[in-house]
């Protein structure tokens, strides 16, 4: 059985995850830790409950999600993965968090060992996540699903009553809302979302009360 937790890190408020099952193997979601104490946030909370991280998983590589995948990565010695449609993001992390008026040290920009592609497994133990491309809101975006226990990490594709945006460079307001309808509101209603800013929400939820992506036209 798998566990989440939730951190809310950088000003940008991004919500990085740690899945772990009862073997104490974990993967880190969003890594988007941006200083030492943000860091040791992260790192204290997996050393106090013994994981073993294996893997950072990226659901797309917008500068804010990925600001701690050095430092992470560093710490424990594993690899990072993201979908190579992304890979820009990565190149111009520097330029994107200047815009936003934030430091990234393009010295320490780590990129992927591991590229995901869509219905490809990830396992944790015995307990899997399957990655559903989901682009729209940036090149490359994905969101992971765990069928066994009915939730999804949907990145900045599905957000509690609202979408991500599609105005940056590589969005399209057709892709996401191809992604949504077309993948997304396929899955159980009941199926609950952890999203990549703000609250928790779920499939149901969003088909119903979702104004900016509805269940129909």
């Amino acid at each position: 059985m798998l566990n989440i937790k939730c951190f809310s890190f950088n000003p940008i408020s991004v919500n990085t995850y740690i899945i772990y099952n009862e073997n104490k193997d974990c993967v880190i979601v969003d890594a988007g830790n941006c200083n030492m104490r943000e860091d040791n946030i992260l790192f204290d909370f997996i050393e106090k409950n013994e994981l073993k991280p294996i893997m950072i998983l990226n659901t797309h590589a917008h500068f804010d999600h990925i600001l701690g995948n050095y430092s992470t990565a560093k710490k424990y010695d594993i690899p990072m993965a993201s979908h190579p449609d992304g890979l820009e993001y990565f190149k111009n992390a520097h330029s994107y968090a200047f815009s936003f008026g934030m430091n990234y040290d393009r010295d320490k920009t780590l990129y992927p060992s591991i590229e995901l592609y869509e219905h490809q497994i990830i396992n944790i133990g015995e307990d899997e996540l399957e990655v559903i491309h989901t682009p729209g809101h940036a090149k490359g975006c994905c969101c992971f699903y765990c069928e066994k226990q009915n939730f999804l990490i949907t990145g900045d594709t599905l957000f509690c009553r609202g979408i991500g945006r599609t105005d940056l460079p590589g969005g399209s307001y057709k892709e996401i809302v191809d992604s949504i309808r077309g993948k997304l509101y396929k899955l159980p209603n009941e199926t609950v979302c952890y999203c990549g800013h703000g609250p928790e929400t779920t499939i149901g939820d969003e088909k119903r009360c979702n104004y900016e992506i509805p269940e129909l036209l």
